[in-house]
């Protein structure tokens, strides 16, 4: 009895420096909620950049959409990571929310008349869907996500052999990223792909959807 009374004192007195040592041998946890801002360029993909020509109910109504050019992009928002880090904080999971996402093409074309510099494709809209935390080592961290965009779109343009502007809109937009970032710094690579239904949001006209599938390098930080 005496011999087991001593074995639990000192079990005791000992287990606090081993917890201690444990801390001090785990990995900081590196992946924290923050926000973000991104930018750069867009780069058309498939039709878009090729041009596009549309079929309707309307027999007399094919418009052709000219290629998409390069143009830019800009992301802003927030990191919110769900739970506690795994994996002796090298991994953990949360939601990417992009509280706005701005993005434009230019048109090119031979054809059209005057500055070619004034038609434009224009998005704005949200961004949300899970991410993936990876710290592999030190500070760097890889961000894995998928998000939906939703989003109004608005282009000036030359259709039917004359300037015109459409709106339109997409609420399922696909968009697959992978971000690179060390401290504050971040790189992102992101692909983004679906259709815009230009009508100018009147449900008597015909609906044209217009391909913008985009591939976007997008600089920036995060905080």
């Amino acid at each position: 009895m005496k011999k087991y009374f001593l074995t639990v004192l000192l079990f005791t007195l000992l287990f606090p420096f081993f917890s201690i040592s444990q801390e001090k041998e785990r990995e900081p946890n590196r992946i924290n909620s923050g926000f973000y801002i991104k930018l750069g360029p867009s780069f058309p993909m498939g039709v878009y950049a090729t041009g596009q020509r549309l079929t309707d109910n309307s027999p007399q109504d094919h418009p052709y959409y000219f290629p998409a050019t390069m143009g830019g992009a800009m992301d802003m928002g927030y990191l919110i990571y769900i739970g506690p880090a795994f994996a002796n904080n090298h991994l953990r999971a949360g939601i990417d929310a992009t509280f706005i996402s701005f993005s434009f093409n230019s048109i090119k074309s031979d054809t059209i008349t005057g500055s070619k510099s004034k038609y434009w494709y224009y998005f704005v809209g949200q961004k949300f869907g899970p991410v993936i935390s990876v710290c592999p080592v030190d500070r760097l961290v890889i961000d894995i996500s998928y998000k939906m965009n939703a989003y109004a779109a608005y282009v000036h343009h030359w259709i039917r052999g004359k300037e015109n502007d459409e709106w339109g809109m997409n609420l399922t937009q696909n968009e697959i990223s992978t971000t690179i970032r060390y401290s504050i710094m971040l790189f992102s690579f992101q692909y983004n792909f679906g259709q815009v239904a230009y009508n100018d949001f009147d449900g008597a006209k015909p609906i044209h959807y217009v391909d913008n599938t985009t591939f976007r390098i997008l600089i920036g930080f995060k905080f």
